[in-house]
């Protein structure tokens, strides 16, 4: 059975699947590793692929999880919105205990998950969140992994949307945007 991981009452989720409200949640710090934490969230399998855009529920700003920010994504074993790894980087929410054991225990690495072992995964979140969806033929033997992403940092997001230009190791700061000329 799947485990849930940061739905907040914020999100719109029912009292089931709610973890309370995010601004409760909010720490000062988190753990040492949590970068190692938000790489792992950020590289995890998409169960769903919503197009809605949202931004931070609490500061009302756009994030680097914008786009597509309520998609479904996991590791096997735990399911979080594609956002979730804004809101652990940005505000520090506590972790489970056994979510930080099993992602320290797998070495911050994202296990595979394809064919056979994603079917049956896919299948209980579409029923635990009340989607209905086609029967899909699933063909474990055709299934191809899928090549490594890159998924940019709270840094370049911010430097990207600003216009600016990220500094390089010629060790110059970022210049300012450039002005229309008229």
């Amino acid at each position: 059975m799947l485990r849930l991981l940061g739905f907040f009452d914020d999100f719109g989720y029912s009292g089931e699947l709610a973890a309370g409200p995010l601004l409760a949640q909010v720490q000062a710090s988190g753990e040492p590793d949590e970068a190692r934490m938000v790489e792992y969230l950020d590289t995890g399998h998409h169960l769903t692929h919503f197009m809605a855009a949202g931004v931070d529920v609490l500061s009302g700003e756009a994030h680097r999880h914008t786009s597509g920010c309520s998609s479904l994504v996991t590791d096997g074993v735990w399911v979080w919105r594609a956002d979730f790894a804004h809101y652990l980087e940005t505000y520090h929410v506590p972790l489970p205990a056994a979510f930080a054991a099993r992602v320290r225990g797998l070495g911050y690495r994202m296990p595979p998950l394809v064919g056979a072992r994603f079917a049956p995964l896919y299948d209980e979140i579409l029923a635990g969140f009340g989607m209905t969806g086609a029967a899909i033929p699933w063909d474990a033997e055709s299934v191809r992994y899928p090549g490594p992403r890159t998924v940019p940092t709270r840094a370049e997001f911010i430097a990207r949307a600003r216009g600016e230009r990220p500094a390089g190791p010629w060790g110059k700061p970022p210049r300012k945007p450039r002005g229309r000329k008229r």
